[in-house]
């Protein structure tokens, strides 16, 4: 029954091992393969974008550097609408050729406005002119306040299109109207289904449609998508009622919520749907605030199919392999061997991953896959648990955020220490046999081995992702102009030092320090001085202020020191060093610049807010003092 028992015990884990590995490794591939199909697509339309981008920067060059037509456009802005129409038709005439090149080109409006956005010429519709588009359309408020040139996918009173929207100015720089050259969505769709072979729909947000004009076109054109209720489709030659609508409702209503999900979330996403994968990709407003379209793209994939199978066929196959081998361990040795057999099987099962994978009491390693011995550079577990002298803790590096044995609490095991943490927190560091450290997220399974409790350890390389997070992290807590430390970073650490201080009643000091008249030196010599002054502060502080203390920028002219286990009057003293130091600094033209700071000391039970209250207070007192000097405030 003993021997019973046991064979049952490890054909179960083996094949949870083998679907968990199997499903891990099916849905990496999956993963990949929907990646790429996200990136493919994206980067087939900002090839489009940019190409349609050029075309128009192209006609805009062309249109303003054409003989008259500045000094036409000129003209229109104070003239009556009998000489507007003169004027209308001068413009016509200079550029009629030229608009029908441009239609060759995929150029669907060809539009001059006149400085109170007031329709001077649409090309497209000649007969058409005098609206007032202010109402409608805010890409031209937009040029009209900025005087710059805005892009994007932008409704109109009657289409909606990717519209490029530039100022026109007269000799003088004065602004006196604007143009647009935009192209319709359906050139880039044909483009991707004639092309690049991608079937791809262009779905528009019904908020687009709540004009009149655009609500007659809806019952012309447009109807409800099978992708989303909120968005509508245009019927062409390329996309019929019953394939692109009435087909996919139902292809797609298995993956309705996820879709539903995604949309609301306004993310780029892709999913794997009967033999095809579907790609979403989303197109943001002229002010890149909010989603108002996507690109939808349908293409057969035959991988993602046969990966599925395969990893189907695999369970089964190890599912029946695994039954065989126990009944023939059951026939064929007896219960001293069992372990062995277990040894070699599980060895078997755990080679197929590219994790490292083995099983181990934190002592020593029973066994494990060949990935492990290539990582360590070893022949076999008796020259490693030699080598790590029956400690196996001790191959964990000591970083901070990481796993290791010195941040176990007293009376603590590792796997103790594992379970209190959060599973996305699991994350130890080990040198690989390069001497390279190596990040891996680790998963503990408790199992019943050598006649004694061990644990099956998976660790999973992330650190290609850590240092990724380490790109961002710093991106998060470093200032872009002065890199020092930003004010997030500066409460994170204050945040802590304050736990620090109450629970140790150690003493924690603060310190503001302002620039002395930095308007001033914004008003009188522009705002790139000031940033120069900016940063010759920021550099001077951080490389004069203490190894324990943190400097930070906390916003404009403004920075913070805090200074741990430092009394009030010790951070008084090290404020003035500062001081005096910056009062001998000079920029090349700003000339000598100086600063005031205001200090105050941690109290029992004080916020951060109380303390810098109480700083910003000895900061005005210096300021009121005379500047550049240190106040302090109690």
């Amino acid at each position: 029954m003993k021997v019973i028992l046991i064979i049952l015990s490890v054909f179960i884990l083996l094949n949870c091992i083998v679907f968990y590995i199997t499903t891990i490794n099916q849905q990496q591939k999956i993963d990949i393969v929907l990646n790429k199909s996200i990136e493919n697509l994206k980067t087939h339309i900002d090839i489009l974008l940019y190409h349609e981008k050029s075309i128009s920067d192209n006609i805009y060059k062309e249109t303003i550097n054409t003989k008259g037509f500045i000094e036409l456009i000129s003209k229109a802005n104070n003239s009556s609408k009998e000489q507007q129409n003169i004027l209308r038709e001068k413009c016509i005439n200079l550029f009629n050729e030229k608009y029908l090149q441009m239609k060759n080109r995929g150029v669907l409006q060809y539009h001059f406005v006149l400085a109170n956005n007031n329709s001077f010429l649409r090309m497209h519709n000649q007969k058409k002119y005098g609206d007032n588009l202010s109402e409608f359309r805010e890409d031209y408020i937009y040029v009209q306040e900025k005087q710059k040139t805005i892009r994007g996918f932008v409704k109109g009173r009657t289409i909606h299109g990717f519209r490029n929207t530039y100022p026109i100015f007269d000799k003088n720089k004065n602004y006196i109207g604007a143009m647009e050259i935009s192209f319709d969505s359906d050139k880039i769709q044909k483009y991707l289904n004639q092309q690049s072979k991608l079937h791809t729909h262009f779905i528009v947000h019904k908020s687009f449609f709540d004009t009149i004009e655009n609500q007659t076109n809806i019952y012309k054109k447009y109807v409800n998508s099978a992708e989303h209720n909120d968005y509508f489709i245009s019927l062409n030659g390329n996309h019929s009622l019953e394939m692109c609508v009435n087909q996919n409702n139902l292809k797609l209503k298995e993956n309705r919520k996820y879709i539903d999900k995604m949309i609301n979330k306004g993310k780029n996403f892709s999913f794997y749907n009967k033999d095809r994968v579907v790609t979403f990709i989303s197109i943001k407003n002229i002010k890149n605030t909010k989603v108002v379209a996507w690109f939808v793209a349908y293409k057969d994939n035959i991988f993602i199919k046969n990966t599925i199978t395969n990893t189907y066929y695999i369970q089964i196959i190890f599912f029946i392999i695994l039954i065989i081998i126990a009944y023939l361990t059951y026939l064929k040795i007896e219960a001293n061997y069992i372990i062995d057999e277990e040894k070699t099987l599980l060895n078997s099962v755990l080679n197929l991953t590219n994790d490292i994978i083995f099983i181990t009491n934190f002592k020593e390693v029973f066994f494990s896959n060949s990935k492990f011995l290539d990582f360590f550079n070893i022949n076999n577990l008796e020259e490693f648990n030699k080598k790590i002298d029956n400690d196996f803790l001790t191959t964990f590096v000591h970083i901070e955020g990481y796993l290791y044995d010195i941040i176990l609490k007293e009376n603590e095991t590792f796997p103790q220490l594992v379970e209190r943490t959060p599973e996305l927190e699991r994350i130890v560091c080990i040198l690989d046999k390069h001497i390279s450290p190596q990040a891996f997220s680790l998963s503990l399974t408790e199992i019943y081995f050598n006649d004694d409790i061990n644990y099956l350890v998976t660790l999973t390389d992330i650190t290609s992702l850590k240092e990724k997070e380490q790109e961002i992290t710093s991106k998060a807590y470093y200032d872009n102009l002065t890199q020092v430390y930003n004010r997030n970073k500066f409460d994170e650490i204050v945040s802590e030092e304050i736990i620090r201080a109450k629970r140790y009643k150690t003493n924690l000091t603060i310190g503001i320090i302002d620039i002395d008249h930095f308007k001033k030196f914004n008003d009188t010599y522009g705002h790139l001085i000031g940033d120069e002054i900016l940063k010759m502060l920021a550099n001077y502080l951080n490389t004069h202020v203490r190894d324990t203390d943190t400097f930070a920028r906390w916003g404009g002219e403004e920075f913070v020191v805090l200074f741990p286990e430092t009394s009030i009057e010790n951070a008084q003293l090290a404020c003035d060093k500062l001081r005096i130091g910056l009062s001998k600094l000079s920029h090349k033209k700003a000339g000598n610049i100086t600063a005031s700071f205001g200090i105050t000391q941690y109290k029992l039970n004080d916020s951060l807010e109380d303390m810098f209250k109480r700083c910003d207070d000895a900061l005005y007192k210096a300021k009121a003092d005379g500047r550049n000097i240190v106040c302090i405030n109690r």
